[in-house]
């Protein structure tokens, strides 16, 4: 048993709306669900009904689907859904410079035929 449910996989076929109004329902009202995955991973409208009915205590998404979420939608009206604005795995002040050094190695594996990193698996979608 888990008051907190924290989302943090892959997106993707196999994981579209892995987080349904089942596994929802099983949190209970005094559940919080967490997720830093992707959008697409929780059933959006399954999160919407549980968090207006009270079935589910609360939502921190730092991601939606879409992205951005749209003005209109209910999520943001929901006192119980918080929000955030997809930094979840980002440190802002060192992106850049982190992203400027894989690039440079990258460079010098591929200059020595060496493997990139990180690969990228088109099958299964990361």
């Amino acid at each position: 048993e888990s008051d907190f449910l924290i989302v943090a996989c892959p997106g993707g076929p196999g994981t579209q709306k892995l987080v349904n109004a089942e596994v929802l329902a099983s949190l209970g009202p005094e559940g919080t669900l967490i997720n830093i995955a992707r959008g697409a991973v929780v059933d959006q409208d399954a999160l919407v009904d549980a968090l207006r009915e009270q079935r589910l205590h609360s939502a921190f998404l730092d991601v939606t689907t879409p992205e951005p979420l749209p003005a209109d939608h209910p999520l943001w009206d929901l006192p119980n859904a918080h929000i955030t604005m997809h930094l979840s795995g980002r440190a802002q002040d060192k992106m850049f410079a982190r992203s400027a050094e894989r690039f440079l190695k990258n460079l010098e594996n591929y200059r020595n035929g060496l493997a990139l990193e990180p690969v990228v698996d088109l099958q299964r979608g990361y």
